[in-house]
């Protein structure tokens, strides 16, 4: 199991690489097109949007045929479009690629995190869960570098040629593994009862909540980040490759979380957990409205990653106990409505920094990711940490 599991996290390495590269290259990419930055955002919007929309297509199916072999043919599938997304030569040719790159590559994450909590206790998965996601902050880091350093010393299509590649290679690695896995299960595909287990769903007021935190989450946090690479540089004036390893912070502070999981269980539990990382990340929001100076921004966003990682890997737990009976299906659900708050996030955020700026953006998502975490973390149910887990 711990081979698969470095797998997939090797395939959620790629998928946000190719998810994040665009933040560093935003405001390049609108240069060249001649528009806004917040015009081209829509390209963080095309992924975002049918990323999240097509989860209720592919937990049902994952759940039907196997969750390993959907992911490692959807990120087969997925390599054609980021190619694609190197060789377009407007604004919109690139939205309508990373559309189809979002399309695909929906089947990989929610499934590879619903496969672990099929194989994991539910009381020994966020450790487990901390692990996997080291192969997401790490594609995190790695789409700030490349994106910063292809702006800044190569043609920016390049990087997706590279990313491209990487999906092909893992997407084969990982079918041969998937091959020797249990036939198709007896999971119902019928559309109805899919439909019915949706429902079901959103009846329940502790699944309807965690629906609706992750949804917002994916507004407040999701949808600020995009424009992170851009405010550095309209802010201070730096160059791509800077940015780049300035928005790596994020990520090594997702790294500072993921080898201290276990502690933290122990030391703070998964409310505590929740509403500290909730509340550490609206502040850095907030240190990054008055910082005076650049560097400042980098110290700021690792605790920030460290905020989000606190938060989010907490809520994707609380997601993988919406059902024992369709996993995928019901983690999907959550990924699909998480991925809808980023589309909404982006254009809501990008219209905001059009019209009153940064600072307005990063404050009004602050003060709402803090409420959240702080309003989430007294309602929701925890799971006792179990020793060596």
């Amino acid at each position: 199991m711990n081979f698969i599991i470095l797998l997939l996290a090797t395939v959620a390495f790629v998928v946000v690489a190719v998810m994040t590269v665009t933040g560093p290259l935003l405001p390049l990419i609108a240069s060249e097109f001649g528009r806004s930055v917040g015009q081209a955002g829509i390209i963080v919007t095309a992924f975002a949007v049918p990323y999240g929309a097509f989860q209720v297509v592919f937990g049902p199916i994952g759940d039907r045929y196997g969750k390993l072999r959907v992911v490692a043919l959807a990120l087969g599938v997925a390599c054609v479009f980021v190619i694609g997304c190197g060789l377009s030569s407007t604004l919109e040719g690139l939205a309508a690629m990373r559309f189809f790159c979002g399309l695909a590559m929906a089947a990989t994450i929610p499934l590879a995190m619903a496969w672990i909590a099929d194989e994991v206790p539910a009381a020994s998965r966020q450790p487990v869960m901390g692990r996997y996601i080291n192969g997401l902050v790490l594609g995190q880091v790695a789409g700030g570098l490349l994106g910063g350093f292809a702006a800044e010393y190569f043609d920016w299509r390049h990087v997706f040629f590279v990313l491209g590649v990487a999906c092909a290679v893992i997407a084969a690695a990982l079918w041969t593994r998937a091959e020797r896995g249990p036939p198709r299960s007896d999971v119902a595909l019928r559309w109805r009862e899919v439909l019915a287990v949706y429902v079901g769903l959103f009846r329940e007021r502790r699944t309807r909540e965690i629906i609706i935190v992750g949804t917002l989450e994916g507004v407040l946090i999701f949808g600020v980040l995009a424009y992170f690479g851009a405010y550095l540089r309209h802010t201070f004036g730096l160059d791509y490759a800077t940015i780049g390893m300035v928005l790596c912070a994020y990520g090594f502070g997702g790294m500072v979380y993921a080898a201290a999981v276990y502690r933290l269980m122990r030391l703070l539990g998964e409310r505590r957990m929740v509403a500290w990382g909730a509340t550490l990340l609206g502040l850095c929001y907030v240190v990054l409205v008055w910082a005076p100076v650049w560097w400042l921004c980098a110290p700021a966003l690792l605790l920030a990653g460290f905020g989000f990682y606190l938060f989010h890997n907490t809520m994707q737990v609380q997601a993988t106990e919406l059902s024992q009976t369709a996993r995928g299906t019901a983690v999907a659900l959550w990924v699909f409505m998480l991925f809808m708050g980023q589309g909404v996030g982006v254009f809501f955020f990008g219209r905001l920094i059009d019209r009153f700026g940064y600072g307005a953006a990063f404050l009004v998502a602050a003060a709402g990711v803090a409420s959240l975490g702080i309003w989430f973390s007294r309602r929701m149910l925890t799971h006792a940490a179990q020793p060596g887990a």
